[in-house]
């Protein structure tokens, strides 16, 4: 039985995985709104690390780094309690644990009274966001039908951007506030109402059917896939009928399995799997995409544009995000993920080089008589890179991330896939001040150093999962006899109750490759249809 796109579509199911995805809007939001922040002279001056002349203070440079590594620092702890909540309580239950956390942190950041509160709730707001990374993509994966899976976890690339845009819009709209601190405060009580955006929406969409089987819940599990396939009680619909029963089979087998962090290093199989995640979701910081969006605007003024043309360009720059997100999350099912990954790492090296060769030709420094048309080139290479990697690097990344793991190990998998990037991050983004003061331009050179390595690294080793059902990934990575039930030998019998089942092992086993002349074995499904 053939997975196909048409077969799997119901809107329900999409809305659902969409309305998950809004937990990455609850991480993006906050993980970027500092980038419009540090371009608030009101803020700068409130928090001691610019005086009434324009000089910065002696400590502002570690300060504003620490601003954002104290963020994703909090990160590997909200991580850890995110994946311990995933498997323990279930995807819903981690969902409202991380906007908690997130309410509590992000309203003490809006409230801060000087730099040091700001920075030590910024710890509890990095838990908050890093969670709800960790826990949306594992949720929607287990959601979303094998031929859509790209589009339906895709939806996360595309919250990823949203936030980061909201977050710049914000920036750009309080900017205009008369009120010195509302200028900056504004935009972080904004935050709170995204934060709790994910927990009212995931109280209206059901529990992930696999965690259900993990826990032993049969019943509940059923009326899920039933309610994701948009099914009747008279209703019989021939691919949920075998998604459940290959689903069903695979966790009854998953949960004789070690589910721990060690299984991940000890065995062969499941390492090569950490080491492709998590070194791409490491090499996906690498760009320099996050330094680019926390700094963006410090790096337009560079450029030699002012604070209000800085978050112009700024806003215009992240929607160029969104739509690449878009594009990648539209067109992945089709073109598979591979492609794009090596598109999104392929393309923003390319947009690295031509930043680095402008900056250091035309921005170091800024002539008395500028080449403007250069320096829109430079923010050109920006825009262009953000709409690469969007479309590549972001969506397809997320995508792949979520689907390698087998079922009793996805969410530690996914928490040292996130934990990767969240650390990554804090080294880039704790050193980036430091590293533009000292030797400008030339801390390009590092990323696209990397990016080149890296480029060479996906198209020798990293596999194509596309359209394949997760219970059948395992078999990439040469775990074939750890897959149950094929989707290829599956089929629905005479009877719409009987579901034809033929077991590759017992086959290869018995007859060779002549499957032909083998009698299927039947198996009956119960619940899914009357």
């Amino acid at each position: 039985m053939k997975a196909r796109a048409r077969d799997q579509w119901n809107w329900r199911n999409f809305l659902m995985c969409f309305g998950v995805s809004t937990g990455m809007i609850a991480f993006s939001y906050p993980a970027s709104i500092i980038g419009t922040t540090l371009a608030q002279p009101s803020f700068l001056s409130y928090m001691d690390l610019l005086n009434d002349q324009g000089v910065w203070s002696t400590q502002a440079t570690p300060l504003i780094g620490a601003m954002s590594g104290i963020f994703q620092a909090g990160g590997i702890f909200g991580i850890i309690a995110a994946t311990y909540a995933m498997e323990k309580w279930g995807r819903k239950i981690a969902v409202y644990l991380a906007t908690g956390i997130g309410l509590l942190g992000g309203a003490l950041v809006c409230a801060s009274q000087n730099v040091g509160m700001f920075i030590a709730f910024k710890f509890l707001a990095g838990m908050s966001s890093w969670g709800f990374i960790a826990i949306t993509p594992v949720y929607t994966s287990e959601l979303a039908p094998p031929a859509l899976r790209g589009l339906c976890v895709g939806m996360n690339g595309v919250g990823i951007a949203l936030g980061y845009s909201l977050a710049t819009y914000m920036g750009l709209a309080f900017f205009y506030s008369t009120n010195m601190s509302t200028q900056w405060r504004g935009p972080y009580g904004i935050s709170l109402i995204f934060t709790a955006l994910p927990a009212l929406i995931v109280m209206f969409i059901p529990e992930s059917p696999r965690w259900l089987l993990m826990s032993n819940r049969i019943d509940d599990a059923k009326q899920v896939v039933r309610r994701l396939h948009n099914l009747a009680d008279h209703d019989e619909h021939h691919f949920a009928i075998a998604e459940y029963y290959q689903m069903q089979k695979q966790i009854e087998y998953d949960r004789t399995l070690d589910p721990s962090y060690w299984q991940l290093i000890k065995r062969p199989s499941y390492r090569k799997r950490v080491i492709m995640s998590a070194g791409y979701a490491a090499l996906g910081q690498s760009t320099a995409i996050l330094v680019i969006n926390n700094y963006g605007p410090s790096l337009y003024s560079v450029l030699g544009y002012d604070t209000e043309q800085q978050l112009k360009l700024q806003c215009g720059w992240i929607t160029c995000g969104i739509i690449g997100n878009l594009t990648g999350a539209l067109i992945m099912d089709k073109v598979g993920r591979k492609p794009l990954m090596i598109f999104g790492i392929g393309g923003c090296l390319a947009c690295l080089v031509v930043e680095a060769a402008l900056v250091a030709t035309y921005a170091n420094p800024i002539l008395a008589e500028p080449n403007k048309a250069a320096l829109r080139a430079a923010v050109a290479a920006f825009y262009v890179f953000v709409f690469i990697y969007g479309c590549g690097v972001d969506v397809a990344g997320i995508v792949f991330d979520a689907e390698i793991y087998p079922n009793h190990l996805r969410p530690k998998g996914l928490a040292l896939t996130v934990a990767s990037t969240c650390l990554s991050s804090l080294i880039y983004l704790q050193v980036s001040p430091t590293a533009f003061a000292n030797i400008g331009w030339k801390f390009y050179l590092v990323f696209i150093c990397i990016c080149t390595v890296g480029l060479v690294w996906i198209i020798i080793v990293l596999p194509e999962t596309k359209g394949i059902p997760l219970e059948e990934v395992a078999a990439l990575f040469g775990d074939q006899d750890e897959v149950m039930v094929y989707t290829a030998d599956l089929q629905l019998g005479e009877g719409k109750n009987e579901l034809v089942v033929r077991e590759h092992q017992e086959l290869e086993d018995e007859h060779g490759p002549d499957k032909e002349a083998v009698r299927p074995v039947h198996q009956e499904i119960v619940g899914l249809s009357a």
